[in-house]
């Protein structure tokens, strides 16, 4: 045994020494590192998951509601030996030291969390911490590290939160039902449940969110959960919602559900462009063993010994690239989670080895589709070929190398994909910009081929591509596709949402003031005035609940889309006004005209929710019912940073409801200190600050595109191995060529320059296609989604000729230098090797 083994790692390591299996190697490693630092991410945060999902919920059951719950969910709780907490979150302002911040605030009760601990430091050394239950002392607050930084403030001071101030007692270092970073942009304040009373931040039009968090043994939390969901449904109660452990966590859940498949995409997209480099090295390979085997069978091998050689090789080749391939993706997602830190839950525990075993199968299986054809063809090698070069030499593969190309990608896509219609789109959607990128390049070429030039180096160097016409596809297709992804990120990062923040006026609105009562309006504008700001506008705000379309009762379980079901599972702000917007379009229908029942609806979510002119539509406002016709659809200004509504109706329809005001207004950085005015005069306000809300989002989207970039620079250098690939399985024609130059008197420049025009043409062709349609995509994308206007098509174009000319020089230097140095003779002998 040990004896067979030593000569398989004896044959590996003869084999290993053709460029084309190292070639080879490298592309399989690259696949596995790409697929598998992908999976360990998802794999951590699924167990995380898992293994937390009681801290996720920091209970066994979690109640949810946007208002506070009937007394007989506490009753029934108590009555069956039930452990419970409260909580109770919504934003608010937190000044000191004539600092004013928005804070996430939450209240809770004496025994939370049920599951799990908090982890506060009681000094501003933030490396020290202890673990805690139940809620802060009264008069004292625990905050986390960015509000106590973003107030300027230290364990100790005094803060104020409404009517009442309350002594910093600790940092709060970990919430373990807080959810990841992305959803919650403002830092959170946690104080005691029975606190909240004397603030007086909770008024009419607040956004509050009530949980009601319960533990116990498994029949009694079960028994528990049915008899609640009975009492929803029976009740009509909306806005209530049950997450168990199951669904802990359920829009977190979700969105890194997302954000893993479209990385494992990512992912993806680096292997199949390796695969291509696979292709063409083990294409190449089988081109050089022919000899080989053909002798091996005057010698007496047969098929079936040939055959098992070849696979000997490929497994050689598996198990090193799998190797190599998990260390590096060990590295790899260490550094994504470097990237993406912030937008995680924290800590994560450590990986299986299951997502390295998958991505080693998924990359064995490109491996065996693209590169099992062409080694399978060594083993039907004829010995006649030996006397006769000209006998086909690997047989007639190409039909069962596309075949296998084609299963192995639409089979290793499905199972990343995890979802046949995701998958079904991701296989159109690349097998539609390889063929685009195919046709527009070898039209490009065709195109080059009629150019008229005196310059023999030119002509010669364009027409050796139109001999090639596939090879030089091949390269320009893999470069292409990958540039214009990397180029994507790049613009999507320094260019639209730049051009989105430029968009919006220099004096548009950075301030939104909400929860404002009637009889404080005409002090704030007056306050506001005496700041030297212009006098605001102020717009009613009524909170209902959408309860019937057309005589029919609507839920959320109406509604298959997610947008849809959150729409309609939480309240409308509605408003009143007889005047259309400023920066508002009807776009179908007529405005509002007289007192008769009416409602004037945005477009975009009338189309999320199926809605059109003429449906009748019913809301529930402080227990009353309020119906009207919608009579027209509007197009709203969204950059003009205006307050909006997607509800407007006749003032007679609302005036009476209770209601809060909203305004909007411009601060300049000189006002720094009104915001702090404003909540110590009226402590009920809060005062939304857009600009910090930009750059928070500018932060975030300065991480997911620093992974992204990180994760396409692997896409890059498979795309680079094909270019190599693609030069190494011309080269004996190239070598032939050179030498029929060199005997004809041509010189090391003349060549040089050959080799220099060809590799410009294929990263000039690349970079543009690259450019163009990544410039076309980010277009779009301001266009429909961000409603901007792109013009960087210039600055995409230029950045892809770059990018691709760059790639390409590197990739053909070497071959470049060979071919120069060798002589007439050596070229030769190499195009015969």
């Amino acid at each position: 045994m040990f004896e067979s083994l030593a000569v398989f790692i004896r044959g590996l390591r003869r084999d290993l020494r053709s460029r084309e299996l190292a070639q080879l190697l490298l592309a399989l490693t690259l696949s596995i590192t790409a697929l598998s630092s992908v999976g360990f991410l998802a794999d951590r945060l699924q167990r995380s998951f898992q293994s937390d999902a009681k801290q996720l919920l920091a209970a066994d059951l979690l109640l949810v509601a946007d208002e506070p719950l009937p007394q007989r969910f506490i009753e029934y709780a108590h009555s069956h030996n039930l452990q419970l907490a409260q909580t109770v979150v919504f934003p608010s302002m937190a000044s000191a030291q004539s600092v004013t911040k928005l804070a996430s605030l939450k209240a809770v009760s004496a025994n939370y969390p049920l599951r799990g601990n908090l982890k506060v430091s009681p000094s501003d050394q933030s490396d020290v911490s202890v673990q805690e239950k139940g809620m802060p002392k009264s008069g004292v607050v625990w905050l986390e590290p960015g509000m106590l930084a973003g107030l300027h403030s230290r364990v100790g001071d005094f803060i104020q939160l409404g009517n009442r101030q309350f002594e910093i007692g600790g940092i709060l270092l970990q919430e373990t039902d807080r959810g990841a970073g992305f959803m919650n942009f403002s830092p959170r304040i946690m104080m005691s449940l029975e606190d909240l009373p004397s603030t007086g931040l909770l008024g009419f039009g607040s956004r509050v969110t009530y949980r009601l968090l319960l533990a116990g043994s498994d029949d009694s939390i079960a028994a528990y959960q049915k008899w609640a969901a009975d009492d929803i449904a029976s009740a009509h109660l909306h806005g209530v919602r049950i997450e168990t452990l199951e669904n802990a966590q359920p829009i977190m859940r979700k969105t890194l559900d997302r954000a893993q498949r479209f990385l494992s995409l990512v992912a993806l997209l680096t292997a199949i462009v390796a695969s291509v480099a696979i292709a063409l090295a083990a294409r190449r390979y089988a081109l050089k063993q022919t000899d080989v085997c053909a002798i091996n069978k005057c010698f007496g091998a047969t098929q079936s010994i040939i055959f098992m050689q070849q696979c000997k090789t490929l497994a050689g080749i598996a198990l090193i690239a799998s190797f190599c391939g998990v260390v590096c993706a060990d590295l790899t997602q260490i550094i994504l989670l470097h990237f993406l830190g912030g937008l995680l839950p924290s800590p994560l525990p450590a990986s299986s080895l299951l997502p390295a075993i998958s991505s080693i199968c998924l990359a064995c299986l490109l491996l065996l589709g693209f590169a099992g054809p062409p080694l399978y063809g060594l083993a039907k090698v004829s010995p006649i070929r030996l006397v006769r070069s000209d006998v086909n030499s690997i047989g007639n593969a190409q039909l069962w190398l596309a075949l296998g190309c084609f299963s192995s990608c639409a089979f290793v896509i499905l199972l990343v994909a995890d979802d046949w219609r995701l998958a079904a789109w991701v296989a159109a959607s690349f097998g539609a910009s390889l063929l685009l990128f195919s046709m527009l390049a070898y039209g490009a070429l065709r195109l080059l081929a009629h150019l008229k030039t005196s310059y023999f180096v030119v002509r010669f160097a364009l027409t050796m591509h139109i001999r090639r016409p596939a090879f030089a596809v091949i390269q320009i297709t893999a470069l292409g596709l990958a540039l214009m992804a990397l180029l994507m990120v790049l613009l999507l990062r320094h260019d639209l949402l730049p051009s989105w923040q430029s968009a919006i006026p220099p004096n548009a609105p950075n301030r939104f003031m909400i929860n404002i009562m009637e009889d404080q309006k005409i002090a704030i504008a007056q306050l506001l005035e005496d700041a030297g700001l212009d006098r605001p506008a102020f717009y009613p705000m009524v909170r209902g609940r959408l309860t019937e379309v057309n005589g029919q009762p609507i839920t959320a379980d109406t509604y298959q889309d997610e947008n849809a079901r959150r729409l309609v599972d939480r309240e409308f702000n509605l408003s009143y006004t007889d005047q259309l917007p400023q920066g508002n379009r009807i776009t179908s229908g007529h405005w509002i005209e007289g007192d008769a029942p009416q409602i004037s609806m945005e477009a975009g979510i009338a189309k999320t929710l199926h809605l059109k002119i003429g449906d009748q539509l019913s809301f529930e406002v402080a227990g009353e019912r309020v119906e009207a016709p919608i009579t027209s659809l509007r197009k709203l200004d969204w950059s003009s940073m205006r307050v909006n509504f997607f509800v407007i109706m006749p003032p007679a329809q609302l005036r009476d409801m209770p209601q809060s005001w909203i305004t909007s207004y411009y601060q300049s950085p000189q006002h720094e200190s009104l915001d702090f005015d404003l909540t110590q005069a009226y402590p009920n306000l809060t005062v939304v600050d857009v600009q910090n809300t930009l750059q928070q989002l500018q932060s975030v989207l300065d991480q997911l595109s620093n992974a992204l970039g990180f994760l396409f620079a692997f896409t890059i250098a498979a795309a680079v191995l094909v270019l190599i690939s693609a030069i190494a399985a011309t080269q004996d024609e190239r070598y032939r060529s050179a030498a029929i130059l060199k005997a004809l008197g041509a010189s090391r420049q003349a060549l040089a320059k050959i080799a220099l025009i060809e590799l410009l043409a294929i990263g000039s062709i690349a970079g543009l296609l690259a450019g163009l349609f990544s410039g076309m995509a980010a277009w779009a994308l301001g266009r429909y989604v961000l409603e901007i206007e792109f013009n960087a098509f210039a600055q995409s174009l230029m950045m892809g000729l770059v990018f691709g000319i760059t790639v390409c020089l590197l990739a053909g230097l070497r071959f470049m230098q060979r071919i120069q140095s060798a002589s007439a003779i050596e070229c030769l002998r190499e195009a015969q090797t």
